[in-house]
């Protein structure tokens, strides 16, 4: 077996501007999956900064609205990372290159709540797939503008 085309690409200035990014987010999600990405963990963090400035129950607020807001934007750019990779990188049409996008976060997204749901200090949750889901949808649909207004203004004089 000849592993050289493989650790070849792996070398490639192509596998580490198109495929590493994804990849990357993809482990800093699984690793947040972990005791690292609990309430708990983010909670002791939000306290240390910001208690002298708000009551316990505006921290309790803020962490749960950071939390959100971290599924969001780790999940619409880890839409915008796979796209442009199946798109730019291997050449896939439009609608293909959202399908495989969407179909890889919405495995990613399962993945992190399933190892949540084993790790003893965390839950998973099926309402957190269907944000992540939503945020890279969300991202789907913004390029989706972004390129459709691209495409008139090459085509306007």
């Amino acid at each position: 077996m000849n592993l050289k085309p493989a650790i070849s690409f792996l070398r490639s200035r192509e596998f580490r501007f198109y495929w590493l990014p994804p990849l990357l987010l993809v482990a800093g999600i699984m690793a947040l999956a972990s005791d690292w990405g609990s309430s708990q963990m983010t909670s002791f963090f939000i306290w240390f900064f910001l208690e002298k400035h708000f009551s316990p129950a505006q921290l309790k607020q803020i962490n749960l609205y950071l939390r959100i807001a971290g599924h969001i934007l780790a999940y619409g750019c880890l839409y915008m990372l796979w796209d442009r990779a199946f798109g730019e990188h291997l050449g896939y049409t439009r609608w293909r290159s959202v399908l495989w996008s969407l179909g890889l976060c919405l495995a990613v997204s399962l993945m992190d709540e399933g190892r949540q749901y084993l790790a003893p200090t965390r839950t998973g949750s099926l309402r957190d797939v269907g944000l992540d889901t939503a945020s890279a949808s969300l991202a789907a649909f913004f390029s989706y503008l972004s390129r459709a207004r691209q495409v008139r203004r090459k085509s306007s004089p």
